[in-house]
């Protein structure tokens, strides 16, 4: 069974942006994929916080 979370990558560690339920020693396979903002960031004329929102919105889960 799998979750899919957002963390952000600080102090050389990735920081889940909730609570994930593991226990001190449990062990998971991570995928890392840039958020879509980052990666077309620049090529869509609205700022960087309204994209953040867009992406944020629970249409696209």
């Amino acid at each position: 069974m799998g979750i899919k979370i957002r963390a952000r990558y600080e102090g050389n560690a990735l920081k889940p942006f909730k609570e994930i339920g593991l226990k001190e020693g449990d062990e998971v396979e991570i995928v890392v994929k840039k958020s879509a903002v980052d990666e077309f960031h620049g090529m869509m004329k609205i700022p960087k916080k309204l994209a953040d929102e867009i992406i944020e919105m629970e249409m696209w889960d």
